[in-house]
């Protein structure tokens, strides 16, 4: 899936009607309209009737995750005469349409990247009334588990779904994306490498793998945000994802005043000239970056889970995949066992002409029957409890489990012009443009100049 997180950050004009059906005709609401009357939370599913409702999926056409919402929405056809699902594609390339439609009043009447409620960019719809509050109707209990629906979502992901002041839900998971880093394990362990847990274990398996003429690190020149992956995880254990955050998004104090940003930008350097990259990576994407590392031709690659769903027709069958956390620094003043994640979120419009068709929506796709045939059929992570790790990611419970905590992806700066700073500066790092001091001048500048400091 080529996810928030991600795919985070995957014009306008030639993909702003990207839809499974085309763009306009959402119940979500006309210019103007007031917010619908929400159903009572205890009978919403007696009030569910047939009509028209547009969702916005994330998985590109022909893919096997879509197959999964299709089905859904022919089940809902089927079962609520008059029903019509308008299946829209709501990645990051389609955002900005998407959210003018907003805007205009023509909302979706289920989307995605409306909210976030660690991302204080992501409060703004759901502060203006614009996004249906989830909570009584999750508080309710699910008839077919017998519990409240609200308690079939892992803990860790609350964090995302409510609103850090009022305690209201305005997202509801249907995957989580977490940033890790896979290694090729049969490569490894023919060539007696020890999947790294720390830094310099990450240093000596890159040697290791140079000596068995391996590039090491599969990686993308050509989508910023994905080089920056590499730098915004070393600073989370250099810095720490708070401080980082403060001044990296929130343009609090100087990105030189810890001494763990310039450390991480060495390290990075230094990972850089013991040419740990794929060969040619500076004019590679990352589709053929990723297809490379399945190829055996890199031994490494950090990339979000969404990973092997996504390149699941190219993988070998007999491909042993690894998957580790980031390595930890040693001596680092940051966050050691955190892990950089996002929680793929659907919110409903509260002036969605049709809210207990849109809750039912959302319910099937979160359903642990439904999540539990995408983790197994596709390879995605569920946020629900009791949906098991998908068979292609070994390992990825125990990763999960480790971590102290999921911390956000990018660090908000998706959302913030400091994206245009930050990003680009790391990449002319990553393509030997400049050193790491370099580096840092140039973000503190950017910095300054983007926050007013």
């Amino acid at each position: 899936m080529v996810k928030a997180v991600q795919k985070l950050m995957v014009g306008l004009a030639a993909v702003s009607c990207l839809a499974l059906a085309a763009c306009g005709g959402g119940s979500g609401g006309t210019g103007g309209q007031a917010a619908q009357k929400a159903p009572d939370a205890k009978n919403w599913r007696q009030d569910i009737k047939g009509g028209p409702i547009e969702v916005g999926v994330l998985p590109a056409v022909g893919t096997p995750s879509l197959k999964f919402l299709e089905d859904i929405a022919a089940a809902m056809e089927k079962d609520y005469p008059g029903t019509e699902v308008k299946q829209t594609f709501a990645n990051t390339k389609t955002r900005p349409a998407l959210e003018q439609r907003w805007r205009a009043g023509d909302a979706l009447d289920v989307d995605y990247t409306m909210f976030d409620g660690t991302n204080p960019a992501l409060l703004d719809w759901a502060d203006d009334g614009a996004l249906l509050d989830l909570k009584p109707y999750l508080d309710q209990v699910d008839t077919t588990t017998g519990k409240p629906w609200l308690e079939q979502f892992s803990p860790a992901v609350m964090q995302f779904m409510q609103h850090p002041k009022t305690g209201k839900v305005y997202g509801v998971p249907s995957e989580l994306s977490l940033q890790v880093l896979f290694y090729n394990a049969a490569l490894f362990e023919k060539h007696g490498i020890t999947p790294p847990a720390t830094w310099d274990d990450l240093l000596k398996a890159a040697d290791g793998l140079k000596a068995a003429g391996v590039d090491p690190i599969a990686v993308t020149g050509l989508f910023e945000p994905y080089m920056g992956m590499w730098s915004d995880n070393i600073w989370m254990r250099t810095v720490g994802y708070g401080k980082a955050r403060e001044v990296l998004t929130d343009g609090k104090g100087s990105i030189t005043e810890d001494p763990g940003f310039l450390k991480g930008l060495q390290m990075l350097q230094d990972l850089r000239d013991k040419k740990g990259f794929l060969k040619g990576f500076e004019g590679t994407d990352f589709t053929a970056a990723q297809a490379q590392f399945f190829q055996g031709k890199a031994g490494m690659i950090l990339m979000g889970s969404w990973l092997v769903s996504e390149m699941a027709d190219v993988i070998p069958k007999d491909f042993k995949l690894g998957v580790l956390q980031f390595p930890t620094v040693t001596g680092g003043t940051g966050d050691q066992a955190s892990m950089l994640a996002a929680a793929q979120l659907m919110s409903v419009s509260a002036k969605s002409e049709n809210i207990p068709l849109s809750l039912e929506w959302v319910r099937r796709v979160v359903s642990v029957e439904t999540q539990t045939r995408r983790a197994t059929e596709v390879g995605e992570v569920s946020a629900v409890k009791g949906v098991s790790s998908p068979p292609g990611l070994p390992g990825i419970a125990d990763v999960v489990a480790k971590a102290d905590r999921l911390q956000a992806a990018y660090y908000g700066l998706m959302q913030s012009k400091a994206k245009d700073v930050v990003y680009p500066e790391i990449a002319k790092l990553m393509f030997g443009k400049q050193d790491a001091q370099q580096t840092l001048e140039n973000l503190d500048k950017g910095l300054r100049r983007v926050h007013g400091g």
